[in-house]
């Protein structure tokens, strides 16, 4: 009898576990995407899937770091659902050659001059401390592109979508207050990062290419014309 029990209780904290390690690990999918941008001090990866959707994923602890993924790279993901971002348990570049009206992974920009590096350099450190706000914002934008209805109207390869909202190619169902909350906080932060780059380009100019400047904005996926756009107008709450 005792035996007996001792079998049971044994069963029944290995499916105890099991269902937990269940819920919390989630059966693994596996997607081919696009590198749109990286956070290395976040360990977040911003990608875009085949259907054009972008999504904020979160590598596993037990990834080490990004390897040699860059920005514009075809990648295969293996996530894992989780409560938040899903999480990535491996990640290798695609060596599929893109299928026709796919466009190709972009190439490395060669190295700027010796004359001009410490230029870049500087500039190079402005972009990457506003592309850092710009990730908190594409956790805003992609919220509100999921719950919103939000499409966007023009191609922003190298950017950011919500660049899209100063440019008036979005279209969303602002009809409620949570919504409209949403696009509002989108347009606070995003606009603070537009006046910043903004200036950050405006002194560039003096020293830097317009080709330097171009591959610095594409290494933090903050290539955009748009810098000096007026700010879309609030939402009444």
């Amino acid at each position: 009898m005792k035996r007996t029990s001792a079998v049971l209780g044994v069963w029944m904290v290995a499916a105890c576990c099991a269902a937990a390690t269940a819920q919390t690990t989630g059966t693994p999918t596996y997607t081919n995407a696009r590198v749109v941008s990286i956070n290395a001090l976040e360990r977040t990866l911003v990608i875009r899937r085949a259907d054009g959707t972008q999504q904020t994923v979160q590598l596993d602890d037990s990834l080490a770091g990004f390897g040699d993924v860059r920005v514009g790279d075809e990648v295969i993901l293996t996530l894992r659902a989780q409560p938040g971002w899903p999480r990535v348990s491996a990640i290798t570049k695609s060596t599929v050659t893109p299928s026709r009206g796919t466009p190709a992974a972009r190439p490395l920009p060669p190295a700027a001059s010796e004359a001009s590096q410490a230029a870049v350099d500087a500039f190079a450190r402005q972009v990457a401390d506003l592309a850092v706000e710009a990730n908190r914002v594409d956790r805003l934008w992609s919220g509100f592109r999921a719950t919103c209805d939000a499409t966007v109207g023009g191609r922003y390869e190298g950017g950011r979508e919500w660049f899209g909202l100063w440019a008036n190619d979005v279209r969303a169902d602002l009809s409620n207050g949570y919504c409209r909350d949403l696009y509002n906080q989108i347009v606070g932060l995003g606009e603070n990062v537009k006046r910043g780059m903004a200036g950050a380009e405006d002194a560039a100019r003096r020293s830097l290419s317009p080709g330097d400047i171009r591959d610095v904005r594409l290494r933090y996926s903050m290539d955009w014309d748009g810098w000096t756009l007026p700010a879309p107008e609030r939402q009444r709450l």
